[in-house]
């Protein structure tokens, strides 16, 4: 049998002294208007009237109050997944959003549309979302090294194991599609002796799980951005300048 521990009674004790209390201090108040007045029937009457609206009032004030727990929950929990993202992007999504950038022969338009810098607004977010939903997100297989590509998630697959084991990315579906995509396409890149000799349905394969990959990695980033210029515009800064879609044809621009 588990007891509760110290702390535990002192709340359940402080409760009820609040509690009586406030009991108490309702009958003081009803004796003081008796005593005042001499109307029991008016004490009465607005008695019942203060029942009869107490279920009322309980409802009310718990969905309030639900409400904002809940919002604030929702906050708090969507912090610790824009941290975990930002985590992410730092150790090994814009490493691999770069790269594959390269794969792309169409990236300059991608990143044109990509290049956010700080006086970007909600409605150019918008924009740039609507612009990643059209595009096409393909890689080129001539240009894709799939041997780099092992063993970039190679190094790294233990690590989206941990991320994956993450309970606050339970709720948060796109994020966690990233992580199973990219552990996928390592076991398919592990289960291949030769990545240097690989038929046209192996390409075709692994070229579309990359492209699912680039597609995933640039909404996530996009979505983590755009978060971190609501509600942290000081590592926004840092944001605009480490973003990975900040070239075009391969060079960096100042």
């Amino acid at each position: 049998m588990k007891f509760p521990s110290k702390s535990q009674l002192r709340r359940r004790l402080s409760l009820r002294r609040l509690i009586v209390s406030m009991i108490g201090l309702s009958a003081f108040f009803y004796i003081l208007h008796y005593l005042i007045f001499r109307d029991l029937h008016h004490i009465a009457i607005f008695a019942l009237h203060d029942i009869a609206f107490l279920p009322l009032e309980v409802i009310l004030t718990s969905l309030i109050f639900e409400r904002v727990l809940d919002d604030a929950h929702q906050n708090e929990h969507r912090g610790k997944v824009n941290m975990i993202e930002s985590i992410f992007f730092n150790e090994t999504g814009s490493d691999l959003l770069r790269y594959l950038l390269r794969c792309d022969p169409g990236s300059a338009a991608l990143c044109r549309a990509m290049h956010i810098d700080e006086s970007w607004d909600l409605l150019q977010f918008e924009q740039a979302q609507r612009f990643a939903d059209e595009y096409d997100f393909s890689v080129d297989p001539a240009q894709t090294d799939f041997f780099a590509l092992h063993y970039h998630l190679e190094t790294r697959h233990k690590y989206f194991l941990k991320v994956i084991e993450n309970p606050a990315l339970m709720d948060h579906e796109g994020f966690t599609d990233l992580i199973l995509a990219m552990y996928h396409l390592w076991e398919e890149l592990d289960f291949r002796t030769d990545l240097y000799q690989l038929s046209d349905r192996d390409r075709q394969t692994l070229c579309a799980l990359t492209g699912q990959i680039y597609r995933l990695l640039t909404r996530e980033w996009l979505l983590n951005v755009c978060y971190t210029k609501r509600h942290h515009e000081s590592r926004f800064a840092v944001a605009v300048r480490t973003n990975p879609f900040a070239f075009f044809d391969g060079k960096t621009q100042a």
